[in-house]
This record gives structure tokens, sequence and C-alpha cells, in this order.
């Protein structure tokens, strides 16, 4: 399974999600002149403090970088030493930038997962630890730890983690495919070719869909018993001949 990066997002502060503090500092702007200058309100004064209004309001919406610059560089750096799958100094550079931001939780995941790639797979789990404790929603970061669990044989577990990504983000196809993948490593086929079902309704051309889901149901097919697998026209014959029987036992009698 391979695993992705989310990069530092840019966040803005949480009193700017709707658009009612803006309008307040708008009209304040346009209130406050009349208060100070009631009887020489004019339009170069109107003007003014719109102008003054819109500078405020844009210096204070621009989204502020989650990490430093630094941190983010180094960070930058472990995931372009994964794609060149040179995994130890991923794990070094991403050490870099965790000292410069201890609550990075993106450098952490991705820490975890270079571990991981490099067969490490104690210390990955240590450190997806400090992911899921820093960010519980972090959907990939419970993804990465699936990963993670399964190369550490714990199965059980490796469910659990994909299950809760998919309860933090149910429109999540990554985690609803490694939810399938891990049933069908289970036996539970059904329960994975619905899993797959559902990857197929979120995203049609998520990567190896078509295959794993086709696997799953030969596996499934193959470890049915015919029994079970033709139930239905072995009863059709079934009846078949106990009506020949019994209609054969009727004309005999008759005769």
């Amino acid at each position: 399974m391979n695993s992705g990066y989310t990069k530092a997002l840019p966040v803005a502060f949480s009193f700017w999600h709707t658009d009612q503090p803006k309008l307040f500092f708008l009209e304040f702007f346009m209130w406050f002149p009349y208060q100070i200058y009631p009887d020489t309100m004019n339009m170069r004064i109107v003007t003014g403090a719109a102008i003054l209004a819109i500078i405020l309001l844009s210096c204070t919406c621009i989204p502020a970088s989650a990490y430093s610059s630094d941190a983010t560089g180094w960070y930058e750096q472990g995931n372009a030493f994964i794609k060149n799958k040179s995994y130890i100094p991923a794990v070094t550079a991403y050490d870099h930038a965790i000292v410069l931001e201890p609550a990075y939780s993106e450098a952490w995941n991705g820490k975890a997962d270079a571990l991981n790639r490099a067969g490490n797979f104690t210390e990955a789990l240590a450190a997806s630890d400090r992911v899921i404790a820093l960010k519980p929603d972090y959907v990939p970061g419970w993804i990465n730890r699936g990963y993670i669990l399964y190369n550490l044989g714990r199965y059980d577990e490796e469910l659990i983690a994909y299950e809760t990504a998919i309860a933090r983000d149910p429109t999540n196809p990554g985690a609803w495919f490694n939810k399938g993948y891990s049933l069908a490593g289970m036996k539970r086929y059904d329960e994975a070719i619905a899993a797959f079902d559902k990857v197929r309704a979120l995203d049609p051309t998520f990567p190896n869909l078509e295959a794993n889901r086709r696997i799953a149901e030969q596996n499934r097919d193959a470890t049915t018993p015919f029994y079970i697998k033709y139930a239905a026209p072995l009863g059709v014959a079934a009846l078949v001949v106990i009506g020949a029987i019994v209609w054969y036992s009727a004309v005999r009698k008759k005769y």
C-alpha cells in the first residue's frame, strides 16, 4: 500500500469563518467618523474610512502559515526524499522540522511513513502515536497508521484505524479502499466487496480498485462450498427429481 501526504495548510483565524465580523468592521468604520465629525461629514472622510477598513480586513484575512518557513522547508525536503525512496534521509529531514515545530503533525506523519517504509515498524508506530495525539481527526494519519499496523501483523487494529479514518471522513476513497483490502486479507470477502463498491461510488478511477475487487470476488467464489454456491440450481433439480418420483409412484399405483 502507498501512503500519501498532506502538506501543511495555511490557517485563518476562526473569527473570519463567517461574514458577520467583516460586516461589523465595515459598518463600524463607516459609523465612527460621524461620531467625531457629525457636522462636517463629507465624501472625503467616507472614502478614507472605507479604504482604511478594506486595508485592515485584507491584512487580517490573509491566511497565516501553520508552521515556520524553515520547518516547512525541511518537511518538503522529507517529502522529496520519500519520493526518491531515500527513507533514512527523509526521517532526518522530518526530525529537523519537528525540532523547529514540535506540534507539526504532518511532519510526524511523514516520519512515521518513512520509518515504516524503511522497515522500522515499532518506531513508525511510536511516531504515529504522536500524530494521533496531536491531531486525532487527521485522516491521513489514521490511514498511515493502518499501513504500519499491517506490517506489524496487528490486523484487527489495522482495520480499526481505517474505520476511524472513515468515521472522520466518510467520503475518503482511500480509507474505504484500505478497509476493503484489510477485510479481504481477513477473508471477509463480502464485506470487502461492499467496501470496494463504496470506493467505486466515490471515485471510479481509484488506482487498483477493479483489480482488487475482482480478486476478492474470485477468492470468495473459490472458498464458497459448491452446495452453497449452486444452492438455487441444486434446489430446482431436487424438486424436479422429487416430482418425477412422486409422478412415477402415482402412475404405478394406478396401473
